[in-house]
């Protein structure tokens, strides 16, 4: 159904997969012949960055005030101009409201330039702040509250709806933190803020008193789309969420769900007037489609995976780019069924009962582990690393740290690591009372990254080995997420997860604090999460993930990584500078800062 569909808006594009392959096969000949000028942020590094060279920047703790403003760049003097193309593995739905904005489409209307927030993340070499103001253009950090000034200039693209206000923010904010709300960073608002009591406070002043202060603070003001409220008011709720209309340096010409989107520059932005005018993102599931759209010229920009590395850098004057990171990609695995804690953080019972049935969960706890023990022990992690991700993988093992990372010892691989041993990993399931293995749903996502379903089939085998047989379920991962919603999962999933990241990370995925679950709760992570995001400062947080919360998830294994890896983004040569601030491999972020030869 989707080739059939992409035939039909792309004429050539058959053509263009034959006259690439032949192309690309010619150019391979001759390994001497250096084609491409692979690039890196703002700088030309002569190959593909490895995995193992990113060193990315922490955020400041919670205690620490960012930059009061943000530095804005130059306009370009002629004003946008020219068109780009840019194939993606899947553009989405039309998904635009905030109360029933779901992952991953906030990060989507807010990468690609549709929305504005009150900050943006930046992580780019000359950042004077890893927090530029955007919609606030200041704010004071208090022991009582965050108190943000609002701009007074930033206008709707729909004129009808004039300029941004506070009660906009103030209606966005009540939006997001509404119950029921599918918002992913609901419960971080209402965590952090006390919700009720954020109110305008002077002219273009909010005021957000702290409720229980933790590091994801940051994370509302930076990942909250704002909304117009006259809007809302004027169309209603469902119209409004069909219905693409921020502040941000793209404005929406045309959605069609799962198929494009078309959107237009805003000439003289109030931050940032993008350089190109129209850009074109397209709907092509196949990744050699994408490939060969680059090759023929009907691509500029493409989302690729690792395995597709070779066939870009046989692309005439293509590159790769890897902008600024604050860690490694991830595929890990997920043994769902795991809900074990009877309350929440407010000592409520929860209705939570763990899935024993499952090999991975067991009528005996300790059985479960076994099972989950032997699953990990399965993986081949550096034959995935060197072969499915030509050699710029890293193998990991636990949660959010790993080989590479700036806290990474030879005492923690000792302790930590998870080594590759099929046959001790038959005599774990042979004492588990699993001798001759079982069958499983195994969950491969599809739509999100090429090189997460290739790692994610790679590992099939593995689990045959011991005797294991995944049932492979390539569903879209919105079908799943009713099952996670309602606490249901009862499969393995291959997710994709960070390898590692500098930033202290919450820990609400293993317990009920988060809308967001994949499938694990304990009572254990709750005390973890509740000790890191307090810390006054990031060494601190630091210190309980290595001293207490990794011993504990190394003990019981709840999930387990398997490889680490950065996908870069695949730019034709019509594209002479991007410098993003932070890097994307699943949406085109910062586009308004590309500028085409």
């Amino acid at each position: 159904m989707h080739v059939q569909k992409h035939t039909k808006h792309f004429g050539l594009v058959w053509m263009a997969l034959l006259i690439a392959a032949v192309a690309i096969s010619c150019s391979s000949d001759d390994d001497s012949k250096d084609t491409t000028s692979d690039v890196a942020a703002t700088t030309a590094p002569t190959e593909v960055p490895a995995t193992a060279t990113v060193i990315p920047t922490s955020v400041a703790a919670a205690t620490a005030a960012p930059a009061a403003t943000a530095t804005q760049r130059p306009v370009s003097p002629s004003g946008p101009a020219g068109k780009i193309t840019v194939a993606l593995s899947g553009v989405g739905p039309d998904n635009y409201e905030l109360y029933q904005l779901a992952w991953p489409w906030n990060d989507r209307n807010q990468f690609i330039g549709i929305y504005d927030t009150l900050f943006y993340d930046d992580r780019s070499p000359n950042a004077t702040s890893l927090l530029q103001g955007s919609v606030a253009s200041n704010w004071q950090f208090t022991e009582d509250a965050l108190v943000l000034t609002i701009r007074d200039d930033v206008a709707w693209h729909d004129s009808q709806y004039g300029m941004l206000t506070v009660e906009d923010v103030l209606w966005s904010l009540e939006r997001g933190s509404a119950e029921g709300t599918l918002w992913t960073r609901a419960e971080a608002l209402t965590t952090n803020y006390k919700v009720s009591e954020i109110s305008q406070t002077g002219p273009n002043e909010i005021t957000m008193p702290w409720n229980t202060r933790d590091l994801r603070w940051r994370s509302v003001p930076r990942d909250m789309t704002l909304q117009s409220k006259k809007m809302f008011d004027d169309i209603g709720e469902e119209r409004m969420n069909l219905t693409p209309m921020g502040s941000g340096p793209y404005k929406v010409i045309s959605h069609q769900s799962d198929d494009h989107i078309n959107v237009e520059a805003v000439n003289n932005h109030w931050r940032e007037t993008p350089y190109v005018k129209y850009m074109d993102i397209l709907d092509v599931p196949e990744e050699t489609v994408r490939v060969a759209m680059l090759s023929t010229g009907q691509a500029d920009i493409i989302q690729m995976g690792l395995p597709s590395v070779d066939a870009v850098k046989g692309v005439d004057g293509a590159k790769l780019v890897v902008g600024p990171a604050t860690g490694l990609s991830g595929a890990q695995i997920v043994p769902t069924g795991q809900y074990y804690q009877t309350e929440d953080k407010d000592g409520n019972a929860t209705d939570r009962t763990p899935l024993t049935q499952l090999p991975w969960v067991g009528e005996d706890a300790s059985d479960g582990l076994k099972v989950r023990r032997a699953m990990a022990m399965a993986i081949d992690r550096q034959t995935i690393g060197d072969t499915v991700l030509g050699g710029l993988g890293v193998p990991h093992y636990l949660w959010n740290v790993g080989p590479t990372h700036p806290r990474w010892t030879d005492k923690m691989q000792e302790e930590w690591g998870i080594d590759y041993d099929p046959e001790a990993a038959k005599a774990l399931l042979a004492e588990a009372g699993f001798p001759d293995g079982f069958e499983f749903e195994y969950l491969i996502p599809s739509g999100l990254s090429s090189t997460l379903e290739q790692v994610c089939q790679s590992m099939i085998p593995m689990f045959q080995a011991i005797g294991l047989e995944p049932k492979v379920d390539t569903s879209a991962y919105g079908s799943v997420r009713p099952r996670m919603l309602a606490r249901t999962m009862d499969m393995v999933w291959c997710w994709l997860e960070s390898g590692w990241n500098v930033d202290p990370d919450p820990l609400y995925r293993f317990s009920t604090n988060a809308v967001w679950n994949p499938g694990i709760e304990y009572p254990e992570p709750m005390d973890f999460e509740a000790r890191i995001l307090s810390a006054p400062t990031s060494d601190e947080a630091w210190d309980v993930i290595l001293d207490e919360w990794l011993p504990w998830f190394n003990d019981n294994l709840p999930t387990f990584q398997t490889v680490g890896y950065t996908s870069p983004v695949g730019v034709a040569k019509t594209i002479d500078k991007w410098e993003m601030r932070v890097h994307n491999d699943r949406w085109p972020r910062d586009p308004w800062l590309i500028q085409l030869k």
